[in-house]
């Protein structure tokens, strides 16, 4: 196992680096994402792709390399992956993580930008990114740059979700006893906030839809298309590690405000969607009622949801002929 730090040549800075401020998605890169796949699944993915045969892999957007270690064991035995964030603090946790890792591969984390690429043209057996392309403005722009670093015939992966889905979800049987008008006001809030985060240049949440699309303008060949077979079920009693870091996690979001959970980000979503205050506020109102009565069930561990979500694979060779 090695492990490398470096800043790369073609980095580009901007806000995000600054000391005085807080690293993007730092409230979400938390040990709930190791519950995000199942391991089978992950095996299945492998074969499918033949990670076996890459040496040489590249996730953009590492954030604190999680989906890095998760794959690592299922490529060849002497790979090295490369991770690159614009986070100097993910990419330091990243190596420290990597310092523990016994897969035996190495691991060489960079700081770098996404739409701008540290690695030479053709050099990648296999680029992948999650949850990266929904946070981009361009997300062409990005994906171009993927398939410039992976070799002819090489894959791309992206593993993208549509959280709107979650809008027309139910946690318990209670609430599909619902006011039509009541739950499209809902549904209204989050289109616009999902419009508005587009607008500001921001990311679409919701991309995994369109990501076939995306992978066929960039010139991407034999498109395959999967869906997750993970929930993040949260059922009573919470009597698993996951479960009850999922609990913890949610509680904290809601206690604090964090994890998208709060008033001035989703207000300024809201308004670039096309929204009003006087409308967000009653929305609003009625969430932190919800909120309250969230919080004692989880505290009670009674609350229970199925956890249903959308998250695409798609995955797309490499053609330069």
């Amino acid at each position: 196992m090695s492990i490398t730090l470096e800043k790369s040549g073609k980095e580009k800075y901007n806000q995000r680096n600054n000391p005085n401020t807080e690293a993007h998605s730092v409230d979400v890169l938390t040990e709930g994402r190791e519950y995000w796949w199942n391991e089978d699944f992950l095996e299945l993915t492998a074969r499918r792709l033949n990670f076996s045969e890459c040496r040489n892999v590249a996730d953009i957007g590492c954030g604190t390399g999680t989906m890095s270690f998760a794959l690592a064991p299922h490529f060849s035995s002497d790979a090295v992956v490369y991770g690159i964030d614009a986070e100097r603090l993910h990419i330091r946790k990243a190596i420290q993580r990597a310092r523990k890792d016994d897969s035996g591969r190495a691991f060489k984390f960079v700081e770098g930008d996404a739409a701008d690429i540290p690695f030479d043209d053709g050099m990648m057996d296999l680029s992948f990114c999650q949850t990266l392309l929904i946070h981009v403005e361009e997300p062409v722009r990005v994906l171009n740059e993927m398939k410039r670093i992976t070799r002819d015939d090489g894959w791309i992966l992206a593993l993208e979700p549509n959280n709107l889905v979650t809008s027309l979800m139910f946690d318990n049987y209670r609430q599909t006893e619902f006011s039509v008008p009541e739950l499209m006001r809902i549904v209204e809030v989050r289109l616009r906030c999902e419009n508005g985060k587009r607008k500001l240049g921001l990311g679409f949440n919701s991309l995994g839809d369109a990501v076939p699309d995306l992978f066929q303008q960039v010139g991407l060949r034999d498109i395959r298309v999967w869906i997750s077979d993970k929930a993040l079920s949260c059922i009573p009693p919470y009597d698993t590690r996951e479960k009850r870091v999922r609990v913890s996690q949610l509680i904290e979001w809601l206690e604090s405000g964090t994890g998208g959970f709060d008033y001035d980000t989703n207000y300024r979503y809201f308004k670039a969607g096309g929204g009003n205050k006087s409308d967000f506020n009653a929305y609003w109102a009625n969430w932190m009622i919800h909120k309250e009565e969230l919080l004692r069930d989880l505290k009670a561990q009674r609350f229970i949801s199925a956890g249903g979500s959308l998250m695409y694979i798609v995955a797309g060779r490499v053609e330069r002929s």
